[in-house]
């Protein structure tokens, strides 16, 4: 990168810094395709690809007043991605091993396209939670924060983070409860509450 290039973005990142939100998008059209790139060879998953960018470049703009003091943005952003690529890597290895147990336990047998579809219902619901239960949910369970260092981000109280964690696991349970069958129900809330943070 050339000299004037870093001082580019050093000026783009100084701006998003105090909230310039063009200079937000000129950074994210930068590195959007080549971190989708990388991250969908390691995940292999086009929507969880694109959710893990989502999360990635929010927090960057949540933590926007830090930007001014990185001397180096592509490095620092390039870790930021592996790590976030790494844990959602385990995330999904955890999930698939919870449906792999369950198939094991269940005396029918499940084809690809309905463990797919199992995945996906857990996706929906996901997507169908109010914003701040999502936000709350997305950055405990994906984000791996605990729910003390969410209550500081976000700005709230801690009985406010467990209330929208608690409305989030009921809403995901109900979910799906009402469009698959009660055994799945059940491993999606032995798998919610497996990992209590």
């Amino acid at each position: 990168m050339s000299a004037n290039q870093t001082y580019n973005e050093k000026e783009l990142l100084s701006r998003i810094a105090e909230g310039d939100e063009q200079a937000y998008a000129i950074i994210f059209d930068q590195y959007y395709p080549l971190l989708y790139t990388y991250v969908n060879r390691i995940i292999q998953s086009a929507p969880e690809t694109e959710s893990l960018l989502q999360d990635i470049f929010m927090k960057i703009w949540q933590g926007r007043e830090t930007l001014q003091y990185v001397e180096r943005f592509s490095p620092y952003l390039w870790v930021m991605t592996r790590h976030h690529a790494l844990n959602a890597m385990r995330n999904l290895a955890r999930r698939n091993v919870l449906l792999d147990d369950f198939a094991r336990q269940v005396p029918t047998v499940e084809t690809e396209e309905t463990r797919e579809w199992h995945l996906s219902l857990i996706d929906q619901a996901i997507t169908q939670l109010p914003e701040h239960c999502r936000q709350v949910w997305t950055m405990n369970r994906i984000g791996k924060m605990k729910q003390a260092e969410i209550a500081i981000e976000l700005g709230i109280a801690l009985p406010t983070v467990k209330k929208y964690m608690q409305q989030a696991i009921s809403l995901i349970t109900q979910y799906v409860k009402d469009r698959s069958s009660l055994g799945l129900a059940l491993t999606l809330l032995l798998s919610l509450f497996f990992e209590k943070k």
